[in-house]
């Protein structure tokens, strides 16, 4: 059984692994848990890596272990990703970040008529919205707070 919710998406993202970098993959899904990309590259089981999601605000930098691979083409595998950092705030906010982003695109699509990408939406979403992304709730949560003091 799951034990998070996986968000598709086509969200770039940049991996090393031992020295070596992958810039401009494309995400597959992501959950507070984990991610899946695809590469050509075939990644070990159990190898560590460094990885770059450069649509989110702040960039968000995360490291994770490979956790499995299956081969989908004779030179293209996905990979599944696990975690290994233990900021769950953080991470979770990343994965919020995306499905907005995502759900920004398709809007715009509805209705505009116009098609982004994952890039060009991540670009427009954060101009207008990441300034104030979560601000709603952080206000929310204090209210509660000052609202147990009294």
């Amino acid at each position: 059984m799951r034990n998070y919710i996986r968000h598709p998406t086509s969200i770039p993202i940049h991996v090393n692994m031992g020295g070596y970098n992958i810039d401009n993959l494309a995400l597959q899904n992501l959950s507070a848990g984990g991610l899946c990309f695809m590469t050509d590259k075939a990644i070990k089981i159990g190898e560590f890596i460094d990885f770059l999601i450069p649509v989110v605000k702040p960039d968000y930098i995360g490291k994770g272990i490979v956790v499995w691979r299956r081969k989908q083409a004779p030179k293209l595998f996905e990979v599944g990703l696990r975690f290994t950092n233990d900021d769950e705030f953080f991470r979770t906010r990343m994965v919020e970040q995306v499905c907005q982003i995502e759900n920004y695109r398709q809007e715009i699509e509805e209705k505009d008529g116009r098609t982004l990408n994952s890039e060009e939406a991540a670009l427009e979403w954060i101009s207008k919205f990441a300034e104030n992304f979560g601000k709603d709730e952080d206000s929310e949560e204090n209210d509660a707070e000052e609202g147990e003091d009294k």
